[in-house]
């Protein structure tokens, strides 16, 4: 009799162990599954970046007066996507960019695009900077209105002297911030290094 009530103990201790081993077992590989979820996740974010192509080409306002009364009216620029990263996309509902300077702050990229518009170089046709793409990004600061930026009313033209920052936000990957001084201006075009 006493070796039978043994034998259950013994029976009980191991389907209890087993159940518990069971359950330890299947924490770790749920643990091990979220994990290699988030460092995929945190390599796609990583992988997605855009590059500036070329030079900032400003256009400049009353550039035969005092330096006080010049004002940036346009910027271009050219991005391409870094070598071996995944596809951005830089349709307006996904790629959100902001404009700053010593007075004010505002969205530039929005449906309306009269602001900021992105047209492809050698596109495919679609919105997707892909490997080989470039897009023309043109920045009219004429069509921003002192209501579109914060605080409201202020002055939203960029003058000689000053910095000015514009970040493009994708919905996955890293910043691009390009952030220029302007120098004293007297052509209506020039490059700003």
């Amino acid at each position: 009799m006493t070796g039978l009530e043994t034998a259950i103990i013994l029976v009980a201790f191991v389907i209890t162990a087993a159940a518990f081993a069971f359950v330890v077992l299947n924490m770790g590989f749920l643990t091990a599954e979220k994990a290699q979820s988030v460092i995929s996740a945190g390599m796609t974010e990583a992988s997605s970046s855009m590059l500036m192509d070329s030079g900032l080409i400003g256009q400049f306002g009353n550039v035969t007066g005092s330096q006080q009364y010049v004002y940036l009216s346009k910027l271009t620029f050219y991005v391409k996507l870094s070598q071996g990263h995944e596809p951005v996309d830089l349709s307006d509902d996904k790629l959100v960019a902001t404009y700053t300077n010593q007075r004010c702050h505002g969205e530039i990229y929005a449906s309306n695009g009269t602001i900021m518009t992105i047209k492809g170089v050698n596109s495919d046709g679609d919105r997707l900077l892909e490997t080989g793409e470039k897009f023309k990004v043109t920045v009219d600061f004429t069509q921003l209105n002192s209501t579109d930026v914060d605080p409201s009313g202020a002055d939203v033209y960029t003058r000689p002297y000053e910095e000015f920052r514009i970040e493009l936000r994708p919905s996955t990957g890293a910043v691009l911030a390009i952030e220029r001084q302007i120098p004293a201006v007297y052509t209506t075009v020039m490059v700003i290094d």
